[in-house]
């Protein structure tokens, strides 16, 4: 039987920049289940990719005249998923790609540490033990099979409480995070409204700047 570990190491062994895991989407906590029959009905198998931004400018993002939005980062990895489905797609398998960004109902980040990508530290970024925050994620749906058995990772977050100190809004405590806090702090600055000729969004990245997981990015 081939197993989507198998593909997918096919495609991301030419690619030293990203990372790749794969679960069952049986193995993940209900709300990600019912995304998943929502969906894609048919898919078993949940698959993570992960790219690691380099530099601060990969993290940018802009809004193009598709009237999307896109950075280096996310465009570059959503390619080497299209690589990812065409793969799968050989051997028969059908594959979709979540949609990102907007709202589609999933957390990626939850996927992610599920499938041993890392673990969501207390700023509830997805911390990669080597990446640490600086990694862009996508997920795709495929009916393609797993072979992955859960196992427990330990934790990556230091608990240094960096960010919880950094954080202009006040958003991120020891216990808990306050999404609408820090939505509502960063909509006040006027972030998710293009700015300039090349629209660019001035996101606020200071709670990934301060983490020491990880290398940082140049720039």
């Amino acid at each position: 039987m081939v197993f989507a570990e198998d593909i997918l190491q096919t495609v991301i062994k030419k690619y030293p920049c990203c990372a790749a895991w794969a679960i069952p989407i049986s193995s993940l906590d209900t709300r990600e289940r019912e995304f998943f029959s929502r969906f894609f009905p048919a898919s078993g198998t949940a698959i993570v990719l992960g790219y690691h931004i380099v530099t601060k400018d990969e993290w940018i993002w802009f809004e193009k005249e598709d009237g999307l939005h896109h950075c280096d980062a996310d465009d570059h990895s959503k390619k080497i998923c299209t690589e990812i489905a065409e793969a799968l797609g050989v051997h028969g398998f059908r594959t979709d790609l979540v949609p990102y960004p907007g709202e589609c109902g999933l957390q990626f980040r939850s996927v992610a540490q599920a499938a041993g990508a890392g673990r969501i530290g207390i700023n509830v970024f997805l911390l990669h033990p080597l990446w640490g925050p600086w990694i862009q994620l996508n997920v795709l749906a495929t009916d393609a099979p797993s072979r992955y058995r859960p196992v427990c990772y330990p934790p990556v977050c230091t608990r240094c409480g960096e960010c919880i100190s950094s954080c202009p809004a006040g958003a991120i405590r020891e216990d808990s995070f306050d999404g609408l806090r820090c939505r509502s702090y960063r909509t006040e600055k006027g972030e998710y409204v293009p700015f300039g000729p090349e629209k660019e969004f001035r996101y606020c990245t200071i709670c990934a700047d301060v983490c020491p997981v990880g290398r940082k990015p140049q720039g």
